[in-house]
């Protein structure tokens, strides 16, 4: 929680009505985006509260979240230019960790697979046709070093596993995701189709007894953990592991899981999908009705930036009862 945050909720107040603090963290008013209810003049279903030491915004009458700053810039566009900029140089005063350099290591256990003969996206030339592929999915830039291209997918498959398929005469180039386990062992990988080549995602496993799961070498179980349908839609969020086909509440881990399916509503599977994840106690992720986008990818596409997005999941998470009661105001089937 930040001093500077605590003090422009408090420089914005006079432009929310029926504003109140309910709590140290928790504030209460008129919503600015809805207006709340037209006939109704003391009702206040807009809330600020701390989330993971994050000041965000949610109404409960229209559903719309956002960042406090967004909020902000909603409300009074310049006093929003004060915040960014009085947010901005006390951040300057923190001293930054360095980042660390992703760099190829010779020891890297999955590099000694026949992956490690295979170009990692950051080794490919700027004009390569596989660097344009992953810009223009908006894949972020420090996933390169572990997003590979093979030219022969197929023949690179019979080299991880031989014989897994017995036609490559129709060969094809392919965008290869591994799948890593914590230590960093190599147990399966994804093929991305880059034209309309049938089916557009190949997965392999080189043991099909291993979790079907992407991102188990980066995700920190002691904190919440996202949980998508596709290893590119991970890439987007903080801490998110992918599915790939996988049911990952039978994984044996202690962990605080929020599943986020694809935004379909009139999709019978995602529909059980999600009923099955809140029978078993688990949050899931319902987004409200002005998402049209289908996936993460989908909403990093149409404009949205990786902070709205992260946003929105934070903001749309429900569990037991209340998840019930939004999943059967979102379904369409």
């Amino acid at each position: 929680m930040s001093y500077i945050d605590t003090k422009y909720i408090n420089l914005l107040s006079s432009q929310l009505p029926l504003f109140k603090r309910k709590d140290s963290s928790l504030y209460n008013f008129r919503c600015p985006y809805c207006g709340d209810s037209q006939r109704n003049k003391t009702k206040a279903r807009g809330y600020i509260f701390l989330k993971e030491a994050t000041y965000i915004y949610k109404c409960h009458n229209c559903g719309q979240g956002a960042s406090l700053a967004n909020l902000i810039k909603h409300v009074d566009p310049e006093l929003h230019k004060q915040y960014v900029s009085e947010r901005f140089f006390d951040d300057k005063r923190v001293v930054p960790k360095k980042t660390p350099i992703h760099k190829f290591s010779k020891k890297a256990n999955y590099l000694k697979t026949p992956l490690g003969k295979l170009k990692s996206v950051s080794k490919l030339s700027q004009d390569h046709p596989v660097r344009g592929y992953v810009r223009k999915r908006r894949i972020p830039n420090n996933k390169d070093y572990k997003l590979f291209y093979a030219p022969k997918f197929y023949e690179f498959v019979n080299r991880c596993v031989p014989n897994k398929i017995k036609e490559i005469k129709n060969d094809e180039p392919r965008l290869v995701i591994p799948f890593l386990d914590s230590s960093q062992n190599l147990i399966g990988f994804q093929g991305c189709a880059f034209g309309k080549s049938q089916p557009r995602y190949i997965r392999i496993m080189l043991d099909e007894n291993s979790p079907k799961i992407y991102g188990m070498d980066t995700v920190d179980w002691s904190k919440t953990v996202t949980v998508v349908e596709g290893p590119i839609d991970s890439m987007f969020i903080d801490n998110a592991i992918a599915m790939a086909g996988a049911d990952v509440s039978k994984l044996n881990v202690d962990a605080d899981l929020r599943f986020c399916y694809d935004n379909e509503p009139r999709s019978k599977e995602i529909i059980r999908r999600m009923e099955r994840s809140i029978n078993e106690g688990y949050s899931v992720v319902v987004f409200p009705d002005n998402i049209k986008e289908k996936d993460i990818n989908d909403m990093v596409l149409s404009g949205r930036t990786v902070e709205e997005i992260q946003n929105i999941i934070t903001t749309n998470t429900y569990k037991g009862l209340s998840a019930t009661v939004k999943l059967s105001e979102w379904r369409k089937v």
